[in-house]
């Protein structure tokens, strides 16, 4: 191996972004089946692959330096990590070993800040990861190595007219993830990290995202894929180069908040039956306002409340850390998000839309759905320190650094 490339360039970076789609098929593959130490591959793959990026940390030689709203976002992160792991404790539930992932490889990225090269690299490396891990589930399920994506336990007849009529009315499909309200959002975010990049890129990962939407039929991570794309295009190089762009923006913004306000009105005043599971768990949280009523409460409401079926969670990033861990796992989290959004916010100048519109669809997914949690190095909390990270190194990228095509924006 040529050792340049082990002291220049952040190839850790590369295989911490392979974490979580390899996590995810070793998770998919053979469920809660044990194969060393009583771990499943999930587990297995996101410890030997943190393994392999704290090897290959080792050596790098990082020229790069954080700005210090990164610092605190990718603090703030570890502070999360830390107190959820000390209520799921106290409270007596269960985590993974794969847990201490996470903060392993943040203070690996605190202390050798990638280049902005290696980080765009990252990103890509996490993208097309779950891009393949969803395609090559399709064919393994339906050969029976694998469990297939079309038979999960919430696996719904099929929703869409359209669809039915092409498929035959085939069942809603979770692929991979568990579940179909997790691929659906899986779906989103890869549209619009696809379309954050430069073309050769982004057909493939948005194409693979509408394919996932398409066949997981969630309605509710349309919203997140609108709030990414809208971000991609209002401040990509086009529309910011226009002299009339923040009449252009204001107008666009103003149309879409009028949409939805009509269509949640009109046509799902539910949220797509969200609201009473929120209900429900606030009715929760009045037991334990000021710790939370962990999962252990969650569990013993769900026993004295059978019809409630998938009340499991709030189908709410936000609300499921106020009722389950208490306001502090809820102000931290609303940290992240606000820390995470000024850091891209402010580097639209410098590195372009695509980070912003990342943690973008991230909150919004998380607004209808429990997607993530600070637990684990998910593909989300893995895309939240990749924004924060693109936005907050101190150095420009240099000329040879930035692709022709990514200049323009980044003018812009």
């Amino acid at each position: 191996m040529n050792l340049r490339l082990l002291t220049d360039r952040a190839a850790y970076a590369w295989v911490a972004f392979l974490i979580p789609p390899l996590a995810i098929l070793g998770h998919a593959w053979a469920p809660g089946e044990a194969y060393f130490k009583g771990q499943d591959l999930g587990v297995l793959a996101a410890l030997l692959l943190t393994g392999v990026a704290i090897v290959l940390w080792l050596p790098y030689r990082s020229r790069d330096r954080w700005q210090p709203l990164a610092i605190a976002a990718l603090l703030l992160l570890l502070v999360a990590w830390l107190a959820q792991i000390v209520r799921i404790q106290l409270d007596g539930a269960l985590f993974t070993v794969a847990s201490f992932c996470l903060p392993l490889l943040l203070l690996a990225f605190l202390v050798k800040p990638p280049s902005a090269a290696d980080l765009r690299i990252a990103g890509l490396c996490l993208g097309y990861g779950i891009a393949v891990v969803a395609l090559i589930s399709i064919p393994l399920g339906m050969l029976g190595w694998m469990p297939s994506g079309f038979e999960g336990a919430d696996n719904a007849e099929c929703r869409t007219t359209v669809l039915c009529d092409l498929l035959g009315g085939v069942n809603r499909w979770s692929g991979p993830f568990g579940s179909v309200n997790y691929a659906a959002p899986i779906g989103g975010l890869l549209i619009v990290l696809g379309a954050a990049q430069r073309r050769r890129h982004a057909w493939p990962l948005v194409a693979t995202g509408v394919l996932i939407m398409v066949l997981s039929q969630g309605r509710s991570a349309v919203f997140a894929a609108v709030a990414g794309l809208t971000i991609v295009i209002l401040w990509g190089a086009r529309v910011s180069s226009s002299p009339a762009r923040r009449a252009i923006r204001a107008v666009v913004l103003g149309v879409l908040g009028v949409l939805v306000l009509v269509y949640l009105v009109v046509f799902d005043p539910t949220l797509n039956g969200r609201t009473p599971y929120w209900r429900e768990f606030l009715s929760m949280w009045n037991d334990q306002r000021w710790t939370g009523i962990g999962t252990s409460g969650v569990e013993q409401y769900m026993a004295a409340h059978e019809d409630l079926g998938t009340v499991s969670h709030a189908h709410s990033v936000i609300l499921d850390q106020l009722v389950r861990w208490g306001p502090l796992l809820a102000a931290l989290t609303i940290a992240v998000f606000v820390l995470v959004l000024l850091v891209t916010g402010r580097a639209l100048p410098r590195v372009g839309p695509g980070p912003l519109a990342v943690t973008v669809a991230i909150i919004v997914a998380g607004l209808v759905e429990t997607v993530h949690d600070w637990t684990y190095w998910s593909p989300y909390v893995a895309l939240l320190a990749w924004a924060a990270m693109s936005g907050g190194l101190r150095r420009q990228p240099s000329s040879a650094e930035v692709p022709p095509e990514d200049r323009a924006a980044l003018r812009g």
